[in-house]
């Protein structure tokens, strides 16, 4: 699917690119493991048209998957998953919760994450999808959207992992790749992502997962 594509089946065929506000935010791109070789071999060796990230934040690494796919003439798009409300450990962490920028007693996140895709020259690439990840999820299989590359982000718990990949799975198309944030076998700072996984991979009989510097990979059987 091209994006024009998923502007119609997502968004009614109202670009939420198309009328940025004059008084951007000033570039913030900061995240975790935003670039990695995991992403980029993603979209150099599967040449994706549609990568889900599910779990924003402020756009780094849905960026860094938008640029490789330009520099390397793959004709896809990103659709960028978040209520860019935190999740607990934002909430949880003093530091983290500042980074919501809350206005009038609501998280102001979502203007980060636009200033920071209009500041890369990235709307043509990037489909932001304001939604909880279950209800995304069921949105893109109501309209049919399959995804080649999903990139697994979002909440840290071991149940909300484990419920976003039952979620996802159907929308992974067979032979497509899921990448998982945040799974180390030496426990880490959220051992429930490498427990849901696991337990995930066993159940489904996939190959994996394989593991490099804070992400693990797995292939959705043909």
């Amino acid at each position: 699917m091209t994006r024009q594509d998923l502007i119609a089946a997502l968004w009614h065929g109202r670009d939420p690119f198309a009328d940025p506000p004059a008084d951007l935010r000033a570039a913030d791109l900061q995240g975790w493991r935003s670039i990695h070789p995991y992403l980029a071999e993603a979209v150099t060796d599967l040449r994706p048209r549609v990568v889900v990230e599910i779990g924003t934040w402020k756009g780094a690494s849905a960026l860094f998957l938008a640029r490789t796919m330009a520099e390397h003439d793959v004709a896809g798009s990103v659709i960028a998953v978040d209520t860019w409300l935190g999740a607990v450990d934002h909430w949880a962490d003093a530091a983290l919760f500042a980074e919501l920028a809350t206005e009038h007693g609501y998280p102001s996140l979502y203007r980060t994450f636009l200033a920071n895709v209009v500041r890369e020259g990235m709307t043509d690439r990037i489909v932001p999808l304001p939604l909880d990840s279950v209800n995304a999820a069921e949105l893109l299989h109501l309209r049919g959207v399959t995804a080649d590359v999903i990139h697994l982000d979002a909440g840290h718990e071991e149940a909300s992992v484990a419920a976003d990949l039952r979620a996802w799975w159907p929308v992974l198309r067979p032979g497509g790749l899921l990448i998982a944030d945040d799974y180390d076998r030496l426990g880490g700072r959220f051992p429930g992502v490498t427990r849901a996984v696991d337990a995930f991979c066993a159940e489904a009989g996939v190959q994996g997962p394989w593991s490099l510097r804070g992400k693990c990979k797995f292939v959705k059987p043909e």
